[in-house]
């Protein structure tokens, strides 16, 4: 009976590919089965289930020919031998785990891999956010549907993305975690190239009109808010910039013989990090309106930051924190009948301001909020409701009216 098959190694001359193998029964047990040996980096793997089966494969005659595990076994060998063998000629990555398992999936361990080697050069707040992608959705979702790393295709990520539930926003976030991924392991030589990724209207995102306050709206909020608390909220709205930002800014960060703010740190996580949210260091005038704001600020002559409350005694330079000022931004809005949020009644108001009250270009928005691509401010141009009633409103002057008044414009 034969006990022992192995594949005769041939090795041309010009370094072609090298065959390796063999399909060995084991005997020594109630119900022999048939396992392929096969060596790899240093480690011989004993394989001893086809893919996708949880049974062995058991030897079902005598006769190799009439043996249906033998069959299966010289079977699955050819597969390995195969995949082998586009490995050698770089058409793909050979993983020994697509056979060592039932199921198994290499994905989950290789996301924990890829962020702890990231995770020192993300921000806490990136970190948070792919982590959370990572184990609310990711693991979860290889789990039910395993495929090795190399193996993720178009198909894959689809489904992923009508797995995931939630927004279309928070879909993308999902999907655009396992990309990030996915280019790491490119680059790391683990996969061969990185799958193309679902179109962008498979999401379902939908681009909404910014929501904002119009000046009178504005100056109702920030008269209702404490005097000690004004140039926190004057100094997000006339400079267009992000809370973070104002609650990292030093003193030292204000240049008062250029009359210019350094902007160069922010707020992740509720951390002080020395970076912005793009990683640009911006250059912003002192604006000439928050000059008497500026006058009535005591800075702490205790504290590094330029913006600091009493409210925060428990926090290091008594700077303020997210949850400080979202509280006293919220209080005033209720005190006027306004919803709206910190960023939205601050930035993104005064950009809609200088777009569709006062008549600046798109350009010029651009520039006065540093915004690297001029189309972060094309959604500010967006007429508001208010607008478009006083356009609709608006009362016709009779063609004859307009005559008369050219006609005595030239007399005149």
């Amino acid at each position: 009976m034969l006990t022992r098959s192995t594949m005769q190694t041939y090795i041309p001359s010009n370094g072609g590919v090298c065959m390796k193998g063999s399909v060995v029964l084991r005997k020594n047990v109630r119900l022999p089965y048939w396992y392929v040996s096969w060596p790899h980096n240093g480690k011989v793997f004993k394989i001893s289930k086809y893919l996708g089966e949880s049974d062995l494969m058991f030897q079902t005659s005598q006769q190799t020919k009439r043996d249906q595990g033998y069959q299966k076994a010289i079977k699955l060998r050819a597969m390995i031998q195969a995949d082998w063998e586009r490995h050698q000629k770089g058409e793909l990555v050979f993983r020994i785990e697509r056979y060592i398992g039932e199921r198994t999936t290499d994905i989950i361990p290789y996301l924990e891999q890829w962020l702890e080697a990231r995770r020192p050069n993300l921000t806490p707040g990136s970190y948070k956010k792919y982590r959370t992608a990572v184990n609310k959705h990711l693991i979860p979702f290889f789990r039910e549907h395993p495929v090795m790393l190399h193996e993720v295709r178009y198909d894959t990520l689809v489904k992923l993305l009508n797995w995931v539930s939630g927004s279309g926003k928070n879909k993308k976030n999902v999907v655009d975690t396992l990309r990030a991924c996915l280019k790491f392991a490119w680059k790391s030589e683990r996969i061969l190239a990185v799958p193309p990724f679902p179109e962008r209207h498979l999401y379902d995102i939908r681009q909404k009109p910014p929501v904002w306050l119009p000046s009178d709206r504005y100056k109702a909020v920030i008269n209702s808010v404490p005097n000690e608390h004004k140039p926190f909220f004057m100094w997000l709205y006339l400079h267009l910039r992000r809370p973070g930002e104002a609650i990292a800014l030093r003193k030292e960060d204000y240049d008062s013989i250029q009359d210019v703010f350094y902007i160069s740190r922010g707020v992740s996580n509720g951390k002080v990090i020395d970076r912005t949210k793009t990683g640009e260091q911006h250059v912003i005038p002192c604006a000439d309106d928050f000059k008497p704001y500026m006058k009535t600020m005591q800075l702490n002559p205790f504290s590094p930051y330029f913006f600091t409350t009493n409210e925060s005694k428990r926090v290091p330079g008594n700077r303020y924190t997210e949850k400080i000022y979202r509280r006293i931004w919220k209080e005033a809005c209720e005190k006027v009948g306004e919803n709206i949020d910190v960023y939205r009644g601050t930035k993104t108001s005064r950009a809609s301001q200088l777009l569709n009250e006062i008549g600046l270009s798109e350009s010029e928005v651009q520039l006065v909020g540093d915004w690297a691509r001029i189309e972060s401010v094309k959604p500010y141009a967006k007429a508001s409701v208010a607008k478009k009633r006083e356009l609709i409103n608006r009362k016709v002057i009779p063609i004859t009216r307009q005559l008369r008044g050219r006609k005595k414009k030239d007399i005149d």
